[in-house]
């Protein structure tokens, strides 16, 4: 990603509603499917500035992996212990009894996605767990994701079949991001077709108040999930056991 990206995340993760809401989400299903004992080891690949591993090292030990040097700088910055400057493929995990695996908005920067799933599941203990977040829907494709360095965006199909065909059982999958989907696209639309000169970043800011609105409701997905899956929004989230 490009490097400003990083100093944003930094300042932004610990307040800004879509990082907010997202791990919140997460961290329900973490706690939901994959059912860890307190000080199990997450690995979470391409942790950028360790905003969702500082959330959860309450409980759990944060692993954090990452090219950037910049990134696990930030890390550093939050305290967490336990950082790796390497690529998947080149990552020894032995001897760290991995117990689960995030990649959260990750695959999309990669051009070889199914090369990056194997290597989860080399890493990963025996029947252990990958949780994969990643955007939704092609026809969605915008600026941003020229800023932010995607290489695509899926559908909840070709995720569940990649992480499948890597030799993993899908457990659970479904669209999320539901309830702030359509005003996201009218959005999103505009700007594409009617706007000529668009400022874009990769967190847009609004004011305080519609981003305590936003991260409520998206945070309120943590709960409507657990009963329901969407058929539709701007993410897909993937749970997957270790075969």
């Amino acid at each position: 990603m490009q490097e400003k990206v990083y100093h944003t995340s930094f300042e932004q993760e610990e307040k800004y509603w879509w990082y907010v809401g997202r791990n919140v989400i997460i961290r329900s299903f973490l706690e939901k499917y994959c059912k860890l004992k307190k000080g199990s080891s997450v690995l979470d690949i391409g942790c950028g500035t360790g905003g969702f591993a500082a959330s959860i090292s309450e409980n759990l030990i944060p692993l954090c992996l990452d090219t950037s040097p910049i990134a696990l700088e930030y890390c550093k910055k939050r305290g967490i212990k336990n950082i790796f400057n390497s690529t998947l493929e080149e990552f020894d995990a032995s001897n760290l009894n991995i117990q689960a695996l995030t990649l959260l908005d990750v695959i999309e920067h990669i051009e070889n996605d199914f090369s990056v799933i194997k290597n989860a599941n080399r890493v990963l203990d025996k029947d252990g767990w990958l949780l994969v977040t990643v955007p939704a829907f092609k026809w969605l494709w915008s600026k941003h994701d020229v800023l932010v360095m995607h290489q695509r965006r899926y559908s909840k199909k070709q995720l569940v079949n990649l992480l499948s065909g890597a030799g993993f059982q899908v457990e659970y999958s479904s669209y999320f991001n539901f309830f702030l989907f359509i005003p996201a696209v009218i959005k999103r639309f505009f700007n594409e077709h009617f706007v000529k000169e668009v400022n874009i970043e990769s967190v847009e800011e609004v004011p305080n108040f519609l981003n305590t609105i936003f991260k409520n409701i998206f945070a309120f997905e943590s709960k409507v999930l657990q009963k329901i899956k969407f058929p539709f929004g701007l993410s897909i989230i993937a749970i997957a056991r270790k075969k």
